[in-house]
């Protein structure tokens, strides 16, 4: 999927059918599945720890087992990347 990032709107989107890009939303859907917060209440956590955040990507997996998201964010100039518990 591509996304404009002046105004949020989806560019152009593909289904996934095969490949490392398959592979990759079969793990991310395997862990919101167990997940019990979604993406945007974490991001929105993230997002709030500081006025000039900026959240770059937000993605989920399965960290032993537990399902948790790697937020990137750009905070000024500096980029940061936390992992927040999606259960």
């Amino acid at each position: 999927m591509l996304v404009d990032y002046t105004n949020g709107k989806v560019m152009k989107a593909e289904p996934i059918t095969e490949g490392d890009d398959l592979a990759a939303a079969n793990s991310q859907s395997a862990a919101m599945a167990k997940a019990k917060a979604t993406l945007k209440e974490a991001v929105d956590k993230a997002a709030a720890q500081s006025a000039n955040a900026r959240v770059v990507s937000a993605v989920p997996s399965l960290k032993d087992g537990r399902p948790v998201v790697s937020i990137a964010i750009l905070d000024g100039e500096q980029m940061k990347t936390m992992q927040r518990p999606l259960d």
